[in-house]
Formats: structure tokens, sequence, C-alpha cells
């Protein structure tokens, strides 16, 4: 093998294993729709019912067919893929994932930072979650053969009407409900006492935040400062929610150019019309009922050859295949996106810069670029984007045997018997931004960590405290730590004093005020080193539009299935039918493309009146799955 080739593939899985596992989500959870189902809709098709040969040539006999109702109850497991999908290396093996402070003695550098929760940096807890997805499907099904038209030629559709629950079940366990409030200038211009935050995670996680805090911000009482602190508005987590809806209708056009006893092959082009919801990105793990609201186009083949007949004619062994290959179109979607190498950054908090600097210096007298807004608001909230979705292809093979006896049950009618595989892929998503919507506003957030947001100014005689916002980000900043408090935390007072002066911000400086002022940490007429000077960054470092990882998701599945089913056969021109069956489908797990690029190699993720590509890194999530069905059905000939 070439030297050049060796070093491609061995980046490719240093790419593959450092970035995936390591640091994507997918901001989106979907599953293959209800309605595209091979398995409930093929082995129902006998071939006492559909594709009947010799049934009258171009232009003679009537139309036959068959209308058959299927019903079928399916539910999820392997919840911890679900749960690794969306929270990636955050959940352990107990499918939980710890959050706790940043002044949690013996903090787990694992763990989720409690402060950018509202929550007191004494807080200790540990969430879990049990993702679980359950259907209940009514597929109505028909099915005209119209050899009168053309020999061969059929037409067939689908209905399913779907009810879905999707629960991500959250439940937290709180070691500590936490006792500590918050000082001054980390949040607020003044301490914010712990009944002001939140009670726990989950109280987050549903939206829920201090709100709109106006204090006192200088000793004379003169100056008032008003600080946001906003929550959640995108990618909420909740227990369960049930969406009930036809998942899609779909058609099909066909002809079966070799139409015998014992074999047949045909072809078919199909369309489906979404009738299901579109993703919305209020909650992380919405219900998603149908296709996401894609219209599809695509074709398919199908055949049986039956190698084996009894002497007497009354048994048989056929295998059937059938495939079927569509392209799901644009869809308008909205979806909450991370930051690049940042998994969960979405639940990291942001603040609002403005370039209208005032009374912010650094030693030699020069402003920052930018200032603090004096709004604080979780990123989710600014990458939440309305974006064009489309599915270059989805397919969906299925090859059983069939086991086939005729006068079973005192000669009353025909059983079979059909067990077998079932293929399930989708490509990777590409993603467009609407651009006429949503633009990233460039130069206006960046990441808070844990820096103080506040500096005070000591001045006069008698000493004046006055409140002055910084320009502190944290660029570096991940969901388990800032880089003031570092990811083990900080209980020491003397250790937690030198915390708050900023001094691992981006780009630190000393800050002063008007008349070279030096900012200092604490809210207090104290020039004493209990009140040192605080930094801030020259300059702030801003969340831009290429540091969004636009992350897509593909899917593949494998499914082994059974079904039975019985024919009256001795009817002659009404002829009913029944049958029941199970399937399980297993997923297949994380998987990634070596390219976190689009497809070609552009990673240019600038979005310009033509809404070019923004893609990002393809994950791999896709639904396990067991399912029990029963079908009953009529044909007329």
């Amino acid at each position: 093998m070439h030297k050049p080739i060796q070093k491609y593939i061995s980046l490719c899985a240093i790419l593959s294993m450092s970035m995936i596992h390591a640091t994507d989500v997918a901001p989106h959870f979907s599953i293959r729709s209800q309605g595209f189902n091979s398995v409930r809709r093929v082995p129902s098709q006998t071939y006492h019912h559909v594709h009947l040969p010799n049934y009258g040539d171009h232009g003679c006999g009537p139309a036959y067919g068959s209308f058959w109702l299927t019903g079928e109850y399916t539910r999820s497991f392997r919840g911890f893929d679900i749960a690794r999908c969306l929270f990636g290396d955050a959940i352990n093996d107990d499918h939980c994932m710890k959050i706790q402070g940043s002044r949690v003695a013996g903090r787990d550098a694992n763990a989720l930072l409690a402060d950018y929760f509202y929550l007191p940096t004494d807080f200790d807890s540990c969430v879990c979650f049990s993702p679980r997805i359950q259907n209940v499907i009514l597929d109505m099904n028909y099915y005209v053969g119209m050899d009168n038209i053309w020999k061969g030629l059929y037409f067939a559709m689908e209905a399913p009407i779907t009810w879905t629950k999707w629960a991500l079940n959250i439940r937290e366990n709180v070691q500590n409900a936490g006792v500590n409030g918050y000082d001054a200038g980390y949040f607020t211009a003044g301490p914010l006492a712990r009944s002001a935050l939140n009670e726990n995670f989950k109280a987050f996680a549903a939206g829920g935040a201090p709100g709109t805090i106006t204090q006192v911000s200088n000793d004379a009482a003169t100056q008032q400062t008003t600080t946001q602190l906003q929550g959640l508005q995108f990618a909420k987590m909740r227990k369960s929610s049930t969406r009930t809806t036809v998942s899609e209708l779909r058609y099909y056009l066909g002809w079966n150019f070799l139409l015998k006893d014992d074999y047949h092959m045909g072809f078919h082009i199909e369309a489906s019309a979404p009738t299901g919801n579109r993703p919305h990105a209020e909650w992380l793990f919405e219900p998603q009922n149908g296709n996401n609201k894609h219209t599809e186009i695509g074709a398919g083949l199908h055949g049986h050859y039956t190698f084996s007949r009894s002497e007497d004619e009354n048994r048989s062994w056929t295998f059937e295949a059938a495939l079927d290959v569509t392209h799901l179109l644009k869809s308008h979607q909205t979806r909450t996106f991370d930051l690049v190498d940042k998994p969960l950054s979405r639940y990291m908090p942001a603040l609002q810069m403005t370039e209208n600097v005032v009374g912010l210096f650094n030693a030699s007298g020069t402003a920052p670029s930018a200032q603090f807004a004096n709004l604080i608001t979780p990123v989710a909230n600014i990458t939440t984007f309305d974006v064009d979705v489309t599915v270059g292809a989805q397919l969906d093979l299925i090859a059983f045997f069939r086991y086939e006896k005729d006068n079973f049950m005192c000669g009353e009618g025909t059983m079979t018997w059909d067990f077998g595989y079932n293929l399930y892929y989708r490509s990777c998503e590409d993603i467009d931004l609407r651009c006429g919507c949503n633009q990233f506003d460039a130069n206006t957030w960046a990441l808070k960590g844990d820096a103080q947001v506040y500096g005070f100014a000591v001045n006069g005689t008698p000493a004046v405290t006055a409140t002055v916002p910084l320009s502190a980000t944290e660029s570096e900043a991940t969901i388990n730590a800032g880089t003031n408090f570092g990811a083990n935390g900080v209980v020491n007072s003397a250790a937690i004093l030198a915390a708050k002066r900023n001094p691992n911000i981006d780009n630190p400086a000393l800050a002063f005020t008007t008349g070279s002022v030096p900012l200092r940490v604490n809210f207090a007429d104290d020039l004493t080193a209990a009140n040192p000077q605080i930094n801030s960054s020259f300059n702030p470092v801003f969340i831009q539009q290429s540091d969004i990882n636009f992350t897509r998701t593909k899917q593949l599945t494998n499914k082994l299935f059974s079904k039975w089913q019985f024919t009256f056969t001795n009817r002659e021109k009404w002829v009913p039918y029944c049958g029941w069956g199970f399937e399980v489908e297993f997923a297949q797990g994380e998987g990634d493309d070596c390219n976190t690029c689009d497809d070609n190699n552009d990673c240019d993720n600038d979005c310009d009146s033509s809404c070019e590509d923004v893609n990002g890194s393809c994950l791999r999530c896709g639904l396990s799955q067991w399912g029990i069905f029963a079908n009953i059905g009529i044909s007329y000939q």
C-alpha cells in the first residue's frame, strides 16, 4: 500500500475516534418513518391477492384488487444508544450524567457545570434518562391490478395512521440542593440569592431562569443595573409527549413485466405526500410522526421465485425480495446546533456584547472592541436555525422465504409462513440555511464560561463603589467547566478569590474605568488584598457562524421478522385473509465519515445570498425496536 494512502486511512481513523466519539452529539434524533416499512406491506401480498398471473390480456378482463388493514405495536429498546446520541460522553454506564457546581469538593471533571444552569455553586445531582419510543399503527393498504388496461399494470396506496409516544423519561437524584448564591459580578451587578436560582437541573431543562434582575449598583444608590438571565427557548427537555396523525400517504404505480405462476418480476415508481409533523426544535426529544415533512420520490423492484413444490402441489417454498429507494426532497425544519468541538454547548451561557463601550479600558487606556450588554442566554437560543434538509437516498430492502401449504384446516384455505431479513439505510442529511430567515449575528455573542461579567470601581472620599460591565469571555470553556475555576472545582477561599480575578479568560488584561481607576473583584469599599483588581478580555472572542457545528445524521438498521397468514381460498369472488407476525430491528451505532465537511470537502460555513451548504460532521444514530402486528384483508376478483 502506498504511504500517502496509509497516512490518509490513519488520519480517517484518528478523526473518527477523536472527533465523533468524544465530541459529536445529534442535534435532532430522527427515525425511519412509521409508514416506510416493507415488512408490514410486502409479506401481506401473497399471490392469492396481488400480482395475479394470467388475469386477462391487454384491454381484457375486469380489474382485481385487495384491501387490507395491518395493526402494529412497536417499542424501542437499547435506550442507552439513544441517550448516547443525544448526550454523548456526558452519559455514563448508568444512563446518567452528573451535574456539579464549581465549588463542589472533589468535583468530577466529567460532570456538567451546574453554574451554567442557574444552580448553586455547591449543587450536586445526577440526571438519568431512559429514552423510549412507542408506536401504535393502523396501516391501510389498497392494491388494484389493472390488467384490463395493460397486462401486469397495477396501482397501490398506503395510509398509516400512527399514535407515537416519545419519552425521554428524565429523572433527577439531587445529592445536594446547595445553599450558595452568587457573589456580585458573576451573573448580576449585585449578589444573587439561592432563592432566585433554579431548584434543580430539570427546572432549567424546562426553561426555568432567574429572569430580569434589577439591582442598585453603587453605594450612592444613584445607579441601577438590570441584567437579563434568560432560560431555554429551544432544546428543552420533558418527560414525554405524544402525537397522532397520518404519517404520510404513499403511492405506487408498477408493471410486472414477468408474471407467471412460479415467478414474477416487476418494478414501480413511488411517491409520498407528507402528512406528519416537522421538527420545531422547542424540545430536544420531540415526537416524529412520519418522515419529518419530506416529500419523497423513488422507485422499486420486486419479484419472487417458487423453487420447490410437492408432487401433489399442496406445499411449496418460495423466495421473494423487494427493494425501495426514495429521495427525500427539501423539508423546511428548525434545529438547534452545538458549537464545533463542544458537545452540549447549546446548554452553556452566552453573553450578548455591544460595541458601545463605556468606562472600560486597559492599562494603556485602550477600550476593548465590545463590552457585556447585560444579557445572558443559553447558547441554544442563538444557535437555532431555520434550515432546509434533504436526504439523498433512503433504502428499504426485504428478502424472505415463504412456506405455503394448501388445503389447510380441512381444505378451508392456505397457510403461509414468511421469515426473512430487512435492511434499512438512510444517507447523510444535507443541510442548507434558509438565509432569508435566520442569519447568525456576528460579533454579538460570546461564551461566558465561569467568568465574572462585572467589575467594581472604588473611588472618592468617602469611597463609592460603582459597577462596570466587563468584556470577559471564555472561548475555551466547555460544558464541563469554565477556564477560571477548572474542571475539579475550587473550595479554598484564597483559590476562589484568585479565580474570581478572571485569570484564564480570553486575552486577559487588568481592567480600569474612567480616570484610570482599577476595577476590582468585589462590590466592597475595600482596597486591600481582599478586593484585588480584576481582568477583562482585550479583546473578547466572539462566537462566529463558522463555530457552529451543523451536525447531520444518517441511519442503518438490520431487521429480522416472521409472519403467518391464512387465506380462505375456498371462496370464489371475495377472498378474506388474516395473519400476524413480529419483527426485531437492530440499529447500527455511532459512526462517521472521515470528512467532517460536506461531500465536496467544502469547509466554508459562511452563508451568502445563495444559501451555501453549512454541513458539519455526520453521526450515525438509529432506532432499535421490536414490533408485533396483525392484519386482516379481503381480495376481490
